[in-house]
């Protein structure tokens, strides 16, 4: 399934930069931004984030979530209500930016895919040991270059992998296509192999903009859940959304 949907799902990106008209050279130089600062063998003093090191993280997340019976991908809308009677027996989570903060405690998280605007979560996962998928885009320069920096000077700073959202191949970053942090986090599992009927979804809505969402601007931000619904649709997976249609795209 992966190989035939994957240029769908990545397609996506270039329609949703010409609709909020953003510029492709501005996600390409955050990318290659983030490729060249952790392109050496200690990073930033940091040897774990190493090319080497991100390929073998890259792996062992491979490894866990093609090994796991369920793969429960959590959105930044869940809440409280969404856990109750949810068995995350035989599961691993992926966990969509901030929504770290409402599992952490529940779950096996195998990873936190984030493009930087979840925290404080954020910054607490970073503590606890969590790996991050994170995520390059032309306006979050500044964002993930100020997690890093926190990051660096832990006693045991968190593993890292990278994304990108641009159609070149980059050295040492992935892009398996969606937008949001919860899509994206469907699609990192497509691209790595599980199956479409072993994942769950929770706290994917469009809507409410959940309370572990870190965008301010709730016009916008109704615009890119109904962007996550189209790359969800394409998946396969629109059934597990509390959805309307927006008619703004």
């Amino acid at each position: 399934m992966a190989d035939d949907i994957i240029p769908g799902l990545i397609g996506v990106q270039t329609k949703v930069r010409e609709f909020f008209g953003w510029k492709y050279q501005s996600d390409l130089l955050s990318a290659n931004l983030m490729a060249e600062s952790l392109n050496s063998k200690n990073p930033l003093g940091v040897e774990i984030w190493s090319p080497k090191n991100r390929i073998s993280e890259f792996d062992k997340l491979k490894q866990k979530l093609l090994a796991a019976p369920r793969v429960v991908v959590v959105g930044a809308s869940v809440n409280d209500d969404d856990f109750i009677g949810f068995d995350f027996e035989n599961s691993v989570v992926i966990a969509a930016d901030g929504s770290i903060g409402g599992v952490v405690e529940l779950a096996e998280v195998a990873c936190v895919v984030t493009d930087f605007d979840g925290n404080p979560h954020l910054d607490k996962a970073a503590e606890s040991g969590a790996v991050f998928v994170a995520h390059a885009h032309g306006d979050n320069i500044s964002q993930w270059q100020e997690c890093l920096d926190k990051w660096r000077i832990l006693q045991n700073p968190p593993a890292l992998i990278l994304s990108h959202q641009v159609d070149e191949a980059i050295d040492g970053m992935y892009n398996y296509g969606g937008f949001t942090d919860g899509d994206r986090a469907v699609c990192l599992a497509i691209g790595l192999g599980v199956p479409v009927e072993k994942i769950s979804l929770i706290g994917f809505s469009t809507t409410k903009i959940g309370q572990w969402s870190g965008q301010t601007n709730p016009e916008k931000k109704l615009q890119k859940l109904a962007w996550m619904l189209q790359v969800l649709q394409i998946i396969g997976l629109e059934e597990q959304v509390d959805s309307n249609v927006y008619e703004g795209i």
